[in-house]
């Protein structure tokens, strides 16, 4: 099997495995117990873990808290901010119609208990409109949410702008950079974000386990999506899983120390793929930016072809997919593609390729030729 679906998710790096082990063994007991050494120790290894966690996305470490990944971190700041100011009054959130799902069915929830949601166009590229950004904003508007990078199409939003504008206003900024860090370097000093939400299995990390950059604690705490003992600062009740935590950060310390071989390589390989695919199948379409996109991503359409077809054929020799893992089984059309403004035909013929750090030339070369042998097979 050859896999290109690492937007999905990533394998464990084989040192993130070891370290998640070795923290089984020698950190069992709760960080939380500090009134005996065992628990002391523990403690001491989760701050040294989320130093490495802050320094990943250079931030403050104290504003680094640990979840279960995007995902929950999404919902916390949706639902904590909404709370937080609907005793002053309307509250009014703007997102964008490409988001993942998780933060488009929290707004969708919360619109059902008066909280006014927009959602931003994007254009034919997958960029949100930044007219149309500046032009939703109310006085009762409250949050900014924007994703980093598409986990679809890979394309990279205009980050500084959205937050030049947050600011201006005086608004909030949050920011689903699941698919950006780990992929590229990501900086809150850059982009000044009030919230980050992470995952580590994006980056070669355990499953089940993310973090949430907050700069804004006061909210969270005052509407905690988890209530319980309090642990992460008041943010995030529940025993925090120290060896998910340990994987996070080893594979945080891999990036940090390899990040612009990576990209490169990924950025090389990506060019290779979309070129070859362009020589066999000329009038196969690539959707998205590709100047300001992930290195790792190409989502493509072949004409004439159902990629669902496609991918049945593939299954047991190459992975791909069609959309989002978190909502592929439903055969739906991408949310994403469609917002874009994607024909009924380009929708149905979507396909998304993610590549790794770990995937090899001669893998890719192989997956060309399965992927090109079976579409031409299809359109006869």
């Amino acid at each position: 099997m050859i896999y290109l679906d690492n937007n999905a998710t990533t394998v464990m790096a084989p040192e993130v495995r070891e370290t998640v082990i070795h923290c089984f063994d020698e950190y069992f007991a709760n960080s939380s117990s500090i009134s005996h050494y065992e628990g002391i120790r523990a403690n001491d290894y989760l701050e040294e873990c989320r130093a490495v966690v802050a320094q990943l996305i250079d931030a403050d470490v104290q504003h680094i808290s640990f979840n279960s990944g995007a995902s929950e971190a999404n919902n916390t700041v949706i639902k904590a901010v909404a709370d937080y100011y609907s005793s002053q009054g309307s509250v009014h959130i703007i997102t964008s119609a490409i988001e993942h799902k998780c933060l488009l069915n929290v707004c969708q929830y919360l619109s059902r208990y008066g909280i006014d949601i927009t959602y931003l166009p994007v254009d034919y590229l997958g960029k949100v409109c930044l007219t149309s950004l500046q032009a939703a904003i109310r006085p009762d508007t409250r949050l900014i949410s924007i994703m980093a990078a598409n986990n679809e199409t890979g394309v990279l939003q205009p980050l500084d702008e959205i937050s030049a504008i947050a600011h201006q206003h005086n608004i909030l900024f949050h920011t689903d950079a699941a698919q950006w860090v780990g992929k590229l370097p990501f900086s809150v000093t850059r982009f000044r974000p009030d919230f980050v939400s992470i995952s580590a299995h994006k980056f070669h990390g355990p499953k089940g386990i993310g973090a949430l950059y907050c700069a804004c604690p006061e909210m969270i705490r005052h509407s905690p999506l988890i209530h319980g003992g309090g642990q992460e600062s008041g943010l995030r009740s529940g025993t925090v899983n120290l060896p998910g935590v340990a994987g996070m950060a080893k594979a945080a310390e891999l990036f940090i120390a390899s990040h612009q071989q990576r990209v490169a390589s990924q950025q090389k390989m990506k060019q290779y793929f979309i070129d070859r695919l362009l020589t066999h199948i000329p009038d196969a379409r690539i959707n998205g930016c590709r100047q300001q996109s992930l290195p790792n991503t190409v989502n493509f359409s072949l004409p004439g072809i159902k990629a669902s077809t496609l991918l049945k054929k593939l299954k047991m020799k190459v992975a791909l997919s069609s959309a989002s893992a978190c909502h592929s089984a439903e055969q739906k059309p991408s949310h994403v593609l469609g917002a874009m403004g994607l024909d009924d035909a380009a929708l149905q013929g979507a396909i998304r390729l993610s590549l790794s750090y770990t995937t090899e030339i001669a893998a890719l070369d192989s997956a060309l030729e399965q992927l090109i042998s079976c579409a031409q097979r299809l359109r006869g």
